[in-house]
């Protein structure tokens, strides 16, 4: 992406300040447009740009021989979202296609060297918030000199006023008043003509038919207070805030969804605008309202045909993975039972290898899926993460090879964030391949960087967090970039650039909902032959760091005489195989299939120790709920719940009650002795 820096990377001194448009054009991608960069600009247009820039007055520039648009926030306001940032280094015929036969001849006259021309109170309709206007301006186009140009005439400058409202109040429209009263009556919109203190003056009958009432019920009254408003929550707030804004000079353009006392839920398109006098005082204030009820409809029916076909392309990619995994686990068992049944056991171990790798990539495939839909079990603890990278530091550097310098950068007081830190070194190693990959074959620069970060109203709003305060954690390679079309894509399950084979596509994914879900965000800054930097933005956590688990033992104890675990699933392969592992180690079990069976089971006089029950059951009763009555008459049962993700109705709260654990889906079986053991002695 072409960047506005100059040679020695700083920011050109013309494009400093300027609002919102000086922003924008210091981050446009000026590589698409025929200016160039703008370190290149020549120094007319500079000038030019600077006093722009830096003016209140609405204006615009069209610079060279296809009249690429420049302009100041001023003019943005009078364009609406139609032009709006598009318009920004866009030809000019290309912009304003729909006015071409109106403004082009004008242009030509000043770029032909024929001089200056002035327009005032000149109609050049066109479309603005979504519906075509009439639309009168004030405006002059003046050369721009500029030596380095054939010619001599670099590009045209535009100053202009929109002069609607005196046009209408002045009388200067070729219509008598009688006419102009009919179009203002039978208008489509609702609108109103207002004090800058908020008491109605005039209204058209769409409006006074949507209430029902005749003129001098509302005509004098103050606007929030008519009835169109104080019956519609929220709506008579909105409007005591927004017209002060409007009489102070600035267009109020809002859409909103309102309940209406008759109509239910409907959606407007509200406009304030400005009327202001010869002196430029205003005078008045027009208010204007479009339904947009049934676009919004569409636009709802667009976005769901949408969504539907993310999910095609996801569980595309589901099916093919877990085809693959599901071939080589149903193929190792087929080979394994013909071996075993021809008494030939020879080898068999490869076999059972390949059926246990073909499971445990298809479990590390769910979880990948599970981050990112935001669904995974998280064991959130306070975090210190300069000592968590210290730990991967070795397994980073022997992961990327001998080609890929890894330099740490860890910051000094830095803040602690609550997160999961296994699914964060498994984020951190994930960024860290991808970056190794981005830089093969010659190998590079890979930095790990972290630092505390306070983003204020405006960087949280850029990075959708609430502001305050954040621990961020980078990774940053020197290798081939990414294009702006594939950093947009770059979270999307199942999306890769590498060859087919070569990557599942869920690795970024994956660091996206494990992120989100932690209450973090994620952002990509990239450039196409220079680099990738990933920053991961996690909430500082106020309070002391936990040491990190003990090691869970491998070999299970057994069980004291007598003890019973009670095991709920509807699955029986599942109920199967906790059977087996606990009597192999001496615990009684009895089975149940729902949560009916086992409520049963639980309410008579039977031992029951532990209970190990799947949340998802059959037959309206799910785990939590099965688990909360059995405590009405056992207080204190021990709960081991088994999911396959962290359904709202066990951990809700983010904490499950004492005396009850969870583990996810699919779980290591000759650990299950040891947490049953944990559980029960307390």
């Amino acid at each position: 992406m072409s960047s506005p820096e100059d040679a020695a990377g700083e920011v050109p001194d013309f494009l400093r300040g300027g609002g919102e448009m000086g922003a924008l054009m210091r981050a446009h991608d000026w590589s698409k447009s025929s200016l160039g960069a703008p370190a290149k600009w020549s120094q007319a247009l500079r000038t030019v740009v600077r006093l722009m820039l830096n003016t209140g007055h609405p204006m615009y520039i069209w610079w060279g021989s296809d009249g690429a648009c420049l302009y100041n926030d001023a003019y943005r306001q009078l364009i609406g979202p139609e032009r709006h940032p598009s318009s920004l280094g866009r030809p000019a015929w290309e912009v304003w296609a729909e006015i071409w036969d109106i403004i082009g001849p004008q242009i030509e006259h000043v770029r032909s060297g024929r001089g200056a021309t002035w327009h005032e109170d000149h109609l050049v309709p066109i479309t603005r918030h979504g519906r075509r206007e009439d639309v009168y301006w004030t405006y002059s186009y003046s050369p721009i000199d500029d030596e380095t140009t054939p010619g001599g005439i670099g590009g045209v400058l535009v100053v202009c006023t929109e002069t609607t409202p005196k046009a209408l109040v002045a009388g200067t429209l070729e219509l008598s008043e009688a006419r102009l009263r009919a179009i203002f009556e039978n208008s489509y919109l609702f609108q109103g003509v207002l004090t800058p203190e908020g008491i109605l003056l005039d209204a058209n009958s769409t409006s006074l038919r949507a209430i029902d009432r005749m003129p001098v019920d509302v005509i004098g009254s103050c606007y929030w207070e008519t009835p169109w408003f104080s019956a519609t929550p929220g709506m008579g707030d909105y409007m005591r805030s927004a017209i002060p804004i409007a009489a102070s000079g600035e267009i109020v353009h809002q859409e909103i969804r309102l309940d209406l006392p008759v109509g239910g839920w409907r959606w407007f398109d509200f406009v304030l605008r400005p009327m202001h006098d010869a002196q430029g005082t205003v005078v008045a204030v027009i208010s204007e309202a479009m339904e947009l009820t049934a676009r919004k409809q569409a636009e709802e029916a667009l976005v769901q045909a949408q969504k539907m076909e993310a999910v095609g392309q996801l569980t595309g990619g589901i099916a093919h993975d877990f085809n693959n995994l599901l071939a080589g686990i149903s193929g190792s068992l087929e080979l394994l039972e013909r071996r075993i049944a021809e008494n030939m056991l020879g080898g068999i171990d490869r076999y059972i290898s390949g059926a246990q790798d073909a499971a445990r990539r298809a479990a590390a495939l769910t979880q990948r899926l599970l981050a990112f839909s935001r669904r995974q079990t998280l064991d959130a603890r306070p975090t210190a993460v300069n000592r968590l990278i210290a730990g991967m530091e070795e397994l980073i550097r022997r992961t990327v090879g001998p080609d890929v310098a890894v330099e740490v950068v860890g910051a000094g007081g830095l803040w602690l964030t609550k997160v999961d830190p296994s699914q964060l070194e498994n984020a951190l190693l994930n960024l860290c391949i991808n970056a190794r990959d981005a830089m093969a074959p010659d190998g590079g620069r890979l930095t790990i960087e972290t630092a505390n970060k306070w983003l204020d109203e405006h960087a949280a709003r850029e990075r959708e967090l609430p502001l305050g305060q954040y621990v961020s954690l980078c990774v940053s390679d020197t290798g081939t970039g990414m294009t702006p079309e594939v950093v947009a894509r770059a979270f999307d399950p199942f999306y890769t650039t590498k060859p087919i084979g070569q990557g599942t596509g869920l690795g970024l994914s994956m660091v996206y909902g494990f992120v989100r879900q932690s209450g973090g965000q994620v952002r990509i800054y990239s450039e196409v032959g220079t680099g990738t930097t990933v920053c991961l933005y996690l909430p500082r956590h106020m309070g002391s760091a936990v040491p990190a688990n003990e090691p869970a033992r491998e070999e299970s104890q057994m069980a004291e005489a007598g003890e019973t675990v009670l095991v709920i699933d509807d699955e029986p392969s599942i109920r199967m195989l906790i059977k087996d592992v606990l009597e192999d180690v001496g615990y009684e079990t009895i089975e149940a299939a729902d949560g009916a069976a086992g409520l049963a089971i639980l309410q008579s006089n039977a031992r029951v120790d532990l209970l190990i029950t799947d949340v998802g059951l059959p037959n309206g009763m799910n785990g939590r709920q099965l688990a909360d009555a059995a405590r009405i008459t056992r207080p204190g049962l021990k709960v081991l719940f088994i999911t396959g993700y962290a359904e709202n109705a066990v951990i809700g709260s983010g904490r499950l009650e004492p005396g009850m654990e969870i583990v996810t889906k699919p779980f290591v079986i000759a650990a299950l002795g040891n947490k049953v053991r944990q559980m029960i002695e307390g």
